[in-house]
């Protein structure tokens, strides 16, 4: 059974739910919206921006560089419950996992991920942009694979797009046995 198929009709389905949710009155004011192609009347991320921020997400995980902290809104947000489970945070959704842009530029200027990310799919609507993501690295050279759900907001002061949220979840056995961790599947020996 290939499983391709499936997890693209997967990303698909997140991009489209996320796609559905509001946004914040406070989100929706600094938010402008541009239109592309054909005169549907459709405003949407474009490709070339939905690109650039694949990108940086990629780069802030890969390789951290303060300077692409430029790509986060204020009220970032990420929210991982894979992340969670090894941080001693709920798992419930009530906690993000950094709750603003500073939390997170502060975590990962003191503890960069460093992941040597490949995308292996990307995808996008208006305001989201879904991606699946591998990567081998650390004691056990686990294949580490996750789902990327990026939010997207355009700032009208700065003129560009920018993330304003992440939900991203992965194998996080995997990843707890390539940093050196071990765990016991319940009722073996």
């Amino acid at each position: 059974m290939h499983l391709l198929p499936s997890l693209t009709v997967l990303a698909t389905a997140f991009t489209a739910l996320a796609s559905a949710v509001a946004l914040p009155e406070s989100e929706s004011k600094a938010i402008e919206s541009r239109t592309y192609g054909g005169g549907g009347g459709d405003k949407c991320l474009c490709e070339e921006d939905a690109n650039l921020l694949r990108d940086a997400y990629v780069r802030m995980i890969s390789a951290w560089n303060p300077a692409d902290a430029k790509y986060l809104t204020d009220d970032f947000r990420d929210t991982s419950g894979s992340i969670n489970i090894l941080i001693g945070k709920p798992l419930d959704g009530s906690v993000p996992t950094f709750a603003n842009k500073q939390e997170f530029v502060d975590h990962m200027t003191v503890m960069p991920d460093n992941l040597p990310l490949q995308v292996t799919f990307s995808t996008f609507n208006c305001k989201y942009i879904t991606l699946i993501w591998t990567a081998t690295f650390g004691v056990a050279q686990k294949a580490v694979r996750g789902i990327a759900v990026v939010g997207t907001v355009y700032d009208k002061k700065k003129k560009m797009w920018q993330i304003n949220s992440l939900d991203v979840e992965w194998n996080s056995m995997a990843y707890l046995l390539d940093i050196g961790g071990s765990y016991q599947v319940p009722g073996q020996p």
